[in-house]
């Protein structure tokens, strides 16, 4: 079989929610299925950490995806007619893109479909964009793998999707992640938050990851006797005017620290040593930060929407995202309760049991042998 990768999100050093999905599966796949042949199709030079086995060929074409009108040139123009010459058997998506153009079977990974739904947190570009091909990509699908039941329904019912040509493989996570010695979170605090215990949040800075709810959250907590600092782990995604006015209103904006993206290592080490995760998303198809809080045995606190309470099940603390009161008395009760610290460590080092990269990969492939009209 000679399968055909978009790849274009594997990036050096810039790897993020779906990148490291990417990098995890076909890693774990190549190798499960080393006497298929695999054809990665970056959009610029690529990491040739990224070609993981003999079965592996990497190809760059062009434009480099940067725009929709790049993503419509790359994918209607570009990528049928590469995939003509190949004479591939299949072609796999993992970040949801397909072309409507192409006469192959396609498989994409649609990780959720946020843009349906609220449009209004993405560049209209992006959103228009969106919203006019995703429907056609789940259409002309041969099958549809998503990351959660959530995720599965919502394709199901907004785009008119038979549930039986959808497969859910969950996100796995990152082994590095792990409970920290005593020694080892002393030092995150010191390297992160100036010797001082802190809260985190790990991802892009856009509105649907309700930063600017993270930060008013904080100056309440703080204002009811609170103390510690707010780490924000990450980078803009879009034009954030939201966040950059609770920042400048809030009364403890100093306390508020901005790292950057981090390296797997400082990641390691930020999340391990956080009192808690603020993950309380207005939308998300997963929300792979939960779980590395959980292997890391960081409590969490999340939102009640999207796939949120499905991915955390009862290992973490959920309220509305936009019940900021709600929110601060989380972090106060974590923060002041060794006990409840102790149970959500606990009820999230065994609920991460259930995810694995290993799991996502056969999830994947059991898709892929679907489409293909295989048996394992």
């Amino acid at each position: 079989m000679h399968i055909v990768v978009n790849t274009r999100l594997l990036l050096p050093k810039k790897l993020d929610g779906i990148g490291w999905f990417s990098h995890e599966v076909l890693s774990r796949l190549t190798k499960d299925l080393s006497d298929w042949k695999f054809t990665f199709l970056f959009d610029r030079p690529f990491d040739q950490d990224f070609i993981y086995g003999n079965n592996v060929e990497g190809k760059i074409l062009h434009p480099q995806t940067r725009h929709p009108l790049l993503y419509q040139w790359y994918f209607e123009r570009t990528i049928p007619h590469k995939l003509k010459r190949m004479n591939a058997d299949l072609f796999f998506s993992p970040d949801g893109f397909l072309s409507t153009r192409a006469r192959i079977k396609q498989v994409p990974v649609i990780h959720d479909i946020n843009f349906e739904h609220r449009p209004q947190d993405l560049p209209r570009a992006y959103s228009n964009y969106y919203r006019k091909y995703f429907p056609q990509f789940a259409q002309i699908a041969d099958r549809i793998i998503t990351v959660s039941e959530y995720s599965a329904n919502d394709i199901h019912e907004t785009y008119g999707i038979a549930k039986d040509k959808i497969s859910v493989a969950y996100n796995g996570y990152n082994t590095a992640y792990r409970v920290l010695s005593d020694g080892e979170k002393a030092k995150a605090k010191t390297e992160f938050a100036q010797g001082e215990d802190y809260f985190i949040f790990v991802g892009n800075f856009s509105f649907r990851k309700n930063i600017h709810g993270i930060i008013k959250a904080f100056e309440k907590y703080r204002s009811k006797g609170g103390s510690g600092k707010l780490l924000l782990v990450g980078n803009p995604l879009w034009r954030y005017t939201e966040m950059n006015e609770a920042l400048k209103n809030c009364a403890f904006q100093d306390d508020v620290i901005f790292t950057g993206r981090l390296e797997i290592e400082k990641l390691v080490l930020a999340m391990g040593g956080a009192t808690a995760l603020l993950f309380p998303s207005y939308f998300e198809g997963f929300g792979i930060p939960i779980i590395e809080a959980f292997a890391a045995g960081v409590p969490v606190i999340t939102s009640n929407k999207t796939s949120l309470p499905e991915i955390a099940g009862n290992a973490a603390m959920i309220s509305d995202p936009d019940n900021i009161e709600k929110i601060s008395d989380n972090m106060l009760e974590i923060y002041r309760d060794e006990n409840q610290r102790l149970i959500l460590k606990n009820e999230g080092l065994q609920r991460i049991s259930s995810f694995s990269w290993e799991h996502t990969t056969n999830k994947v492939k059991e898709a892929l042998f679907l489409s293909l009209n295989l048996t394992k």
